[in-house]
């Protein structure tokens, strides 16, 4: 019985839901958790105080929803024919791959709420919460339980067939359904992503620093930058595709983007003359429906001068791990 609605949940959630990737997860708590204490005791997460008020929550989904006892993890790609971009013109700015279409939070959690009804049309009764994102789940250690792909060496959950393009959710219910096996890692000896990151955030294999993280810095990091923060930045305005496009798996990954979710042409090779004429409220209409409202407008113009002050308005360049951060940033505890 736990099998047969297992996999008719499945079937139910590819065929007619649009989700490319769909696997089933125990809600014991992750082995993860103590990597998670330890990464949190080292500082590692900077200015995001809010994983450490939720590390509980992170380390046992059951804690999300009392009496859980499966997680369904379903993922979708935003893999598109821009996935390698050809050098950028002067005066362009990058914004991350995945923050260039429609905001992915609502997609995702409509489609987990249809799959919690028809799941709740198959066990009456049953109980059951959404979580995108925003909410603390450890996805990515949950995705690799339920057989999605594995946590790379850059941190991303990498599926051997679609990369690591792909944006995670998850239908936690009380009802027992049968599990995937869990992936087992494939990046072998490769280190592509470690000696690309510009400002050698990948510490170690699976370990990253957040605060010398790009994606974070021109983010989640809502203090004024110090000035080799500045520097760090490049021409990043939003997040960083670094470690991810020099990953063997996104290179000759198959999969095509959700779509809903295709590229929309104002965020695929913004200037900085278009951006700088930008106020408040234009801003705001600028970044609308996509995953960059997260980027309030003090921040905004806190990274696009961090830009035009650099003189780096260029594609952030992928040296040699260290040879161009280590003599300009502080120097990790981990």
């Amino acid at each position: 019985m736990k099998r047969t609605l297992a996999e008719a949940l499945k079937s139910h959630a590819l065929s007619e839901l649009g989700i490319a990737l769909v696997g089933i997860a125990d809600a014991s708590p992750l082995e993860g958790g103590g990597r998670l204490t330890a990464w949190l005791a080292e500082g590692a997460h900077g200015e995001m105080e809010y994983l450490a008020r939720t590390a509980a929550v992170r380390r046992d989904p059951r804690l999300f929803l009392p009496g859980a006892r499966s997680v369904i993890v379903v993922a979708v790609s935003y893999r598109d024919e821009a996935t390698f971009d050809s050098t950028p013109l002067a005066g362009v700015v990058t914004v991350a791959r995945y923050a260039r279409r429609r905001d992915y939070h609502g997609v995702i959690r409509r489609r987990l709420v249809r799959l919690g009804r028809w799941l709740a049309s198959q066990v009456p009764g049953c109980r059951w919460r959404v979580g995108v994102d925003t909410t603390p789940l450890a996805e990515r250690e949950l995705a690799q339980r339920a057989g999605l792909g594995w946590i790379g060496k850059n941190t991303c959950l990498i599926n051997r067939r679609l990369g690591s393009e792909l944006l995670l959710g998850a239908l936690v219910t009380d009802t027992e359904l049968a599990c995937d096996p869990p992936a087992t890692p494939h990046c072998g000896r490769c280190t592509a992503c470690l000696d690309a990151c510009p400002t050698a955030a990948l510490v170690r294999p699976g370990f990253l620093d957040a605060r010398r993280c790009i994606s974070y810095l021109t983010i989640e990091h809502r203090s004024p930058f110090q000035s080799w923060e500045a520097r760090a930045i490049g021409n990043h305005l939003a997040g960083c595709d670094i470690c991810q496009q020099v990953c063997p798996f996104n290179r000759r990954a198959s999969g095509s983007c959700d779509p809903a979710l295709q590229p929309r042409a104002h965020l695929r090779a913004p200037t900085i003359d278009t951006l700088s004429q930008l106020d408040e409220v234009s801003w705001r209409q600028f970044a609308a429906g996509t995953p960059l409202r997260r980027l309030d407008f003090a921040r905004f113009t806190r990274n696009l001068g961090a830009i035009r002050l650099s003189g780096e308005v260029h594609p952030a360049r992928a040296p040699t791990r260290r040879q161009q951060a280590g003599d300009r940033l502080p120097s990790s505890s981990a």
